[in-house]
């Protein structure tokens, strides 16, 4: 059985890079005066090094592998360095020999996992791009992809679904589709965006509107699965941008909402139980 991870704040931040002062929780606060606060008279001065944001982020993925229900160690994320649609399956050889899948640097673009490793979770930390999730019911397969708007307009999420057709040769009438929360069309641009190179692709999707540029992410999603063959899905209907329990690289900004609370890393993912 499928299951969906595609949390905001609840667990807290959950990249090591993304954790500061202004996104921790209550747990990492309590946890940091416990360690390290003794001779402290603010939560200022301790001081937040590489070593104890890894700390945190560690306590935040064993806090929501415990409430899914998975090993935390076994979570992978893909790096993304080629932007072709290369693909890697998370195999029951491969998890068995890896101590801690976060640690391990994988360069493609697409994660690929099956029901026979089940409790092995792939995704990525998020604020604002979706995760692209396709899965294949009858075989027992899943294929997923961080989808930035660049990386929408390189056609990833197309290519999510050419991965699980070239590893499992799926059928399209047997793909469903998941998007995980995202920024919702209540996203702008001052200017028309530089990665929007494919003008016919976003046609519609972007249009002015009194000086800014709105964008609907999600109706380009839609278009390019749609194409891809895959017409059974759903959408979260989480707008990070306007829901308060989610983070926000746009609303954090200071050229967006300048919030400093939207700071951080939700996390989006799948595994099989």
């Amino acid at each position: 059985m499928l299951n969906i991870i595609d949390v905001g704040k609840r667990f807290g931040s959950m990249s090591v890079s993304s954790i500061s002062y202004d996104n921790l929780t209550v747990k990492d606060k309590v946890y940091l005066l416990e360690q390290y606060g003794a001779n402290v008279l603010d939560l200022h001065d301790i001081d937040l090094t590489g070593h104890v944001r890894r700390e945190l982020f560690d306590r935040h993925r064993m806090e929501m592998a415990h409430d899914f229900g998975f090993d935390d160690k076994k979570m992978f994320v893909a790096n993304q360095d080629k932007k072709d649609g290369s693909y890697f399956e998370l195999t029951k050889d491969f998890v068995e020999a890896t101590s801690d899948g976060f640690d391990f640097d994988i360069p493609e673009d697409i994660l690929i996992i099956t029901d026979k490793v089940p409790g092995v979770v792939v995704g990525h930390p998020i604020a604002d791009c979706p995760v692209v999730m396709v899965c294949d019911a009858k075989k027992g397969v899943t294929a997923l992809a961080h989808c930035s708007a660049e990386l929408i307009d390189k056609k990833m999420p197309m290519m999510v679904v050419d991965a699980l057709q070239r590893a499992y040769d799926s059928k399209d009438d047997d793909l469903i589709a998941y998007i995980s929360a995202c920024a919702g069309d209540s996203w702008t641009y001052n200017n028309y965006p530089r990665w929007a190179t494919d003008r016919k692709l976003w046609d519609g999707a972007i249009r002015e509107e009194n000086g800014v540029f709105r964008i609907d992410m999600r109706s380009v999603l839609t278009k390019e699965l749609n194409e891809a063959g895959v017409s059974m899905g759903s959408f979260s209907s989480v707008d990070t941008l306007t829901n308060s329990n989610y983070y926000s690289n746009s609303m954090a900004s200071v050229n967006g909402g300048n919030d400093s609370s939207k700071a951080g890393r939700n996390f989006s993912g799948a595994f099989y139980r």
